[in-house]
């Protein structure tokens, strides 16, 4: 299994993701993996996309029109009709691609998520002065992981 940001890509996932890249606009192939590096963090190769892309011209998922000597895909009907009736799957690979890259960090990515976890979850229990006691933490943490992040290298 290939790493897809924080997703393990699964064989075949990548034809949702290029398919809705396409629902915002026409693209070429480049522009399509630089359109999935952007949301996920993770760039697919040129040998991953253009066989996908084939792939979903052969289905009917995608037509490709040449424009200024490149080739410029655009989603079908039947590509809309393709995510529309994979929607949980759809759904689940959006929220998946669209979590902070720091959570692929093992143990720093855990423990901030573990914090956001623990705010969020106990909110209710939250006052005013408490928030303010949890500020002045997370500022005081902040400030000491920039000092680690900028410490000089001895």
């Amino acid at each position: 299994m290939a790493q897809f940001g924080p997703l393990k890509m699964e064989r075949g996932n990548i034809k949702f993701f290029v398919l809705m890249t396409l629902q915002n606009q026409p693209l070429h192939g480049y522009g399509i993996i630089r359109a999935i590096e952007e949301k996920s963090g993770h760039a697919p190769s040129a040998g991953v996309i253009y066989p996908t892309l084939q792939m979903l011209e052969d289905q009917g998922c995608v037509t490709m029109n040449e424009e200024d000597h490149k080739k410029i895909y655009a989603i079908t009907e039947d590509g809309r009709y393709f995510l529309e009736k994979h929607r949980e799957m759809v759904e689940r690979l959006s929220t998946r691609a669209a979590q902070p890259r720091w959570s692929s960090l093992p143990g720093v990515g855990r423990r901030i998520g573990e914090i956001a976890r623990t705010i969020f979850t106990n909110y209710s229990y939250l006052d005013d002065e408490k928030t303010q006691q949890i500020e002045n933490i997370l500022d005081e943490a902040r400030r000491q992981i920039g000092e680690v992040i900028f410490a000089r290298q001895r």
